[in-house]
């Protein structure tokens, strides 16, 4: 434990980087600066208040060497005990880094600091004609750095996606005090995705690329009341069944409803739930054409009452009492507990039906709140902590809901983060092999464990195993693949991973200077592999040089897993072609919202040549060099239960592991946007320090691709 006496030789040091009136050690600081949202609370041992971004590096570089512990910390708004400093050690207060420093609508792209609150970014953009998607019902006190952090979703984000869909880069001071320039389109690993997430544990923010997009002409926003819960949830599973894509697809039952005043709705005694709709676009007869359909998916579902929001004061009351709605349970009792489960979408009903019993079981009360579109559920859970046997039974229900939302298929966390209060939960999502995955990952990032330490990774239970079996069994050619890594690493065998070869690239600069005439780099499930050419035969070549190892062919994981069309979702092989893709989905009446590329989903994905391919995951099964197998993320549309290694994967180029299958948003046919097929090869890839510490982690003894990394 971290002790504010090793601190004692550091003060003086802070304040010459922060200044003489920036370092806090009073009592009243320190208790102001124990807690944030959740539950949790420990006490830092001093608070640095930073006004300037160039003071991050200097102060994390001093606490570095000093062994200290830090974290970064903002509004305090997160729900899972993120910004609790479990050892003590140094909070730096990044509030005061509050500066928009640039809107470039032409390029879509705004530029900010980590302290910018969400609604002021939005309030400054709206006098551009633009907007930023994410929108947590904090936005009035959140902040841009704690929405990364936390990976933050929103009501928007079912048709605009979540924090880590719409940041295009970022600047990020290292655990070390080294600073990073980030950005989605550079090659290799995707460090943003990493980065984005992860709770201030392997870095902190200071500043932020964001896309930002055109207001749309038209918005048009409708309440419908239900009888119970369950049927809000069928109209909901059915509207996105149908590839009806709102802006907003939000339902709040009757306790929450009341709560906040009933958000001056008229509601009759038979209402027990609303779902808030709202569709946006340029066009008004495609609105309301959507907005049709809707209304007829609700009365099918037995709706009591369908009524579109009159003008403008009228949608601001329906958002008031949505967003209003945590703020007025906190009113009924001291505390208030807020899970964050997600489901597969057609399983909401089920998990709404489930949390209702669970609450009903342990004889409390909650509000039941729902990012519907998404499959996010967020029960309210009102006590008083003063209560130990109420608290108990708090924490006990917490702990049942998670479990269901796992046993149907979901996960842990939509958008609030683990921090302190869901460690425990991520032995039951995971397995042993994830856990220490994501571990691997921190100490290959921050050796120390200095910061933000004892988040996210469970502490205790690691030997727990998950509850649930995967949603696809695995084909006899990837069980042999695995078998086969196993072999090979058993006996210290390299591996060049290779596909179709169907997608050239230049040579790594890292490949032997005998191989910089080849044409392409190894194949992963798509990616050309080098060959000797005529005139040069491979002995040759190096050992670092790309025709080093022995060839691991992929090409044979050509399956189609599974088509989920209730939930707009499907899983393939990762050797499945992509022209086989686009037919399965097509026969299913689905497409997949990218463009047409030739080669295979695993080449895809691990080149990154077309860099949507990030937002379209959701998860991956991966084998490491050693074959052990990994499952990250799944089928729900939002999910920030640990290290989004999923992303991190895509333009890893077969050298952390070979990835099994994926798992991808889709849509109906007719419904996805065009894209621009990308020109040209990727550019050639060189790694980092960041990359080549993460290689490691995931392959320690450099078994797969072995000359990318040299």
């Amino acid at each position: 434990m971290f002790r504010k006496d090793r601190l004692h030789g550091t003060l003086e040091d802070l304040r010459r980087i922060a200044g003489e009136d920036n370092v806090f050690t009073a009592e009243a600081d320190i208790l102001a600066y124990s807690y944030d949202a959740g539950s949790a609370r420990a006490r830092p041992d001093a608070v640095v208040r930073v006004d300037s971004a160039e003071k991050v590096a200097p102060l994390v570089k001093l606490l570095h060497g000093a062994g200290v512990p830090f974290l970064p910390r903002l509004a305090g708004t997160n729900l899972s005990g993120g910004t609790v400093p479990l050892k003590g050690g140094v909070i730096l207060n990044l509030s005061p880094l509050n500066r928009i420093r640039s809107i470039d609508t032409a390029a879509g792209i705004a530029v900010v600091e980590p302290g910018v609150v969400n609604l002021k970014l939005q309030e400054e953009l709206a006098k551009a004609g633009f907007f930023y998607p994410p929108d947590p019902a904090s936005q009035r006190v959140c902040t841009i750095g704690g929405n990364i952090g936390e990976n933050a979703g929103g009501p928007l984000c079912l048709k605009y996606g979540v924090t880590a869909d719409n940041v295009l880069g970022l600047t990020v001071v290292t655990p070390q005090g080294e600073t990073l320039e980030l950005s989605v389109e550079d090659t290799g690993p995707d460090l943003p995705g990493l980065f984005i997430g992860s709770e201030g544990t392997l870095g902190i923010v200071i500043c932020a690329r964001l896309r930002i997009l055109p207001l749309p002409r038209h918005i048009m926003t409708a309440v419908c009341s239900f009888p119970s819960v369950d049927s809000a949830m069928k109209a909901v599973a059915s509207t996105i069944a149908a590839g009806t894509v709102p802006r907003a697809l939000e339902a709040m039952d009757r306790t929450s409803l009341d709560a906040a005043g009933g958000g001056g709705l008229r509601l009759s005694d038979a209402t027990q739930a609303v779902l808030i709709v709202e569709l946006d676009g340029n066009s008004r007869r495609e609105l309301e054409k959507e907005m049709a359909e809707t209304r007829s998916f609700a009365a099918a579902a037995g709706s009591l009452d369908f009524r579109e929001a009159a003008d403008e004061s009228e949608r601001e009351a329906l958002w008031a009492a949505r967003k209003g709605a945590y703020p007025a349970l906190a009113r009924l009792a001291p505390n208030v507990m807020v899970e964050d489960g997600a489901v597969p979408r057609p399983k909401l009903p089920e998990a709404a039906a489930r949390v209702r019993a669970i609450i009903s079981d342990y004889k409390l009360t909650a509000g039941l709140l729902f990012h519907a579109g998404d499959g996010n559920l967020h029960p309210n859970v009102i006590y008083d902590e003063r209560d130990a046997e109420e608290t108990r039974r708090v924490r006990k229900a917490g702990h049942e809901i998670l479990r269901a939302c796992i046993e149907l298929g979901g996960t842990i966390s939509g958008e609030h983060g683990v921090g302190v209060e869901k460690r425990l939960a991520m032995n039951w999502l995971y397995d042993r092999a994830e856990l220490d995955l994501f571990s691997r990952v921190k100490e290959a990032l921050d050796p120390k464990d200095l910061a933000n330490p004892d988040k996210i990774i469970p502490v205790s239970d690691r030997h727990a195993r998950r509850k649930t079996e995967p949603f696809h069994s695995r084909p006899a050619a990837a069980s042999n693949l695995v078998s086969e890594l196993k072999y090979r690493a058993a006996h210290g065998i390299k591996s060049r991973v290779r596909g179709l070869g169907t997608r050239t690239r230049p040579p790594s600069p890292e490949g032997g200077d005998a191989c910089r005439n080849r044409a392409a780099l190894p194949a992963v499930g798509g990616r050309a592999a080098l060959r000797p050419t005529p005139d040069e035969p491979e002995a040759r070549c190096s050992a670092t040089s790309p025709a080093s190892g022995r060839d691991l062919d992929v090409s044979g994981l050509d399956s189609v897993l599974e088509i989920y069309g209730e939930n707009l979702t499907a899983t393939f092989e990762a050797g499945v072609p992509l022209h086989v893709l686009r037919s399965a989905l097509k026969a299913a009446g689905l497409e997949a919202p990218m463009p047409k590329l030739d080669g295979t989903l695993g080449g895809l994905i691990a080149t990154k040549a077309w860099t949507g391919i990030r937002d379209l995951l959701l998860g991956l099964e991966l084998a490491l060099p050693d074959g052990t197998v990994c499952r990250l993320g799944g089928r729900s549309v939002k999910n920030v239960a640990g290290y989004d290694l999923t992303r991190l994967l895509c333009g890893s180029l077969g050298a952390y592991g070979v990835i099994l299958s994926a798992t991808l948003r889709v849509c109906p046919a007719g419904r996805a946007p065009r894209f621009h097929r990308p020109d040209g090869p990727v550019p050639a890839f060189s790694p980092s320090e960041v990359h080549r510490r993460l290689k490691k982690a995931f392959d320690p003894d450099n078994l797969l691709n072995p000359w990318i990394y040299g």
